[in-house]
């Protein structure tokens, strides 16, 4: 049974009929620019694949220069270490010698001065009546003694003591500069021997001569005699 088309249909018909050669060419096109593009994509993830390939190879071969530069550094570091604890361990082992051998020479040296102090002459005492004693710039002794002489033409008392006549001499044994004090007819105490002594004028009055004579002399010891 044949099928009755409408005039309107037919036109239809025809015109999508003569649009098809247009619609075939453009999805010809399409279809070409598709396969250009999936080339385009094969290439770029060929060039990608061989990037990171090349990456990869890279960071591999800075990794491994890096490892081998941080076991370097960690070996200098340890021969470093190494080297400076040789250096501490000799540095402390002649620090013991040295001070082993200044605890050795300080005894050494003690026992030398013992000894030397046992060979030194033992001081003379002073000369009987001698209170005081300088000395000039030369070693030379400036001795202050002190002289008792009973007096005998003081009158009789009925004090214990005696009456004596006191005289301190200050005496360079050097240039022979001498100097002296008396007081006559006093009792023979402690008292008044320490009060001629200290007085002012009068012992006092020698010392401070002899110890200024003795800051300016510069004569050498003389055999001079001890005179009254």
């Amino acid at each position: 049974m044949f099928r009755i088309i409408s005039t309107a249909r037919l036109a239809e018909l025809d015109n999508l009929a003569s649009a098809f050669p247009m619609v075939r060419s453009r999805c010809d096109g399409l279809e070409k620019e598709l396969e250009a593009e999936q080339r385009r994509t094969k290439e770029l993830t060929a060039k990608a694949e061989q990037d990171t390939a090349r990456f990869r190879q890279e960071l591999a071969d800075v990794t491994q220069q890096a490892d081998a530069r941080v076991a370097e550094a960690r070996a200098s570091v340890q021969r470093a270490q190494q080297q400076a604890t040789a250096l501490i361990d000799g540095a402390t082992k002649r620090a013991n010698d040295i001070e082993r051998r200044a605890d050795a020479k300080v005894r050494e040296l003690n026992a030398q001065i013992e000894e030397l102090k046992a060979k030194l002459p033992r001081p003379t005492p002073n000369p009987e009546g001698v209170v005081a004693r300088y000395q000039n710039l030369v070693g030379a002794l400036i001795d202050l003694t002190l002289f008792v002489t009973e007096d005998t033409n003081a009158a009789p008392g009925g004090y214990s003591s005696k009456c004596v006549d006191l005289k301190l001499v200050s005496l360079c044994s050097g240039c022979g500069y001498r100097e002296e004090e008396t007081r006559e007819q006093v009792y023979d105490t402690p008292e008044a021997r320490s009060n001629f002594l200290e007085n002012t004028y009068q012992g006092g009055k020698v010392k401070r001569w002899a110890q200024e004579h003795a800051e300016t002399c510069r004569a050498v010891a003389l055999p001079l005699p001890r005179a009254a």
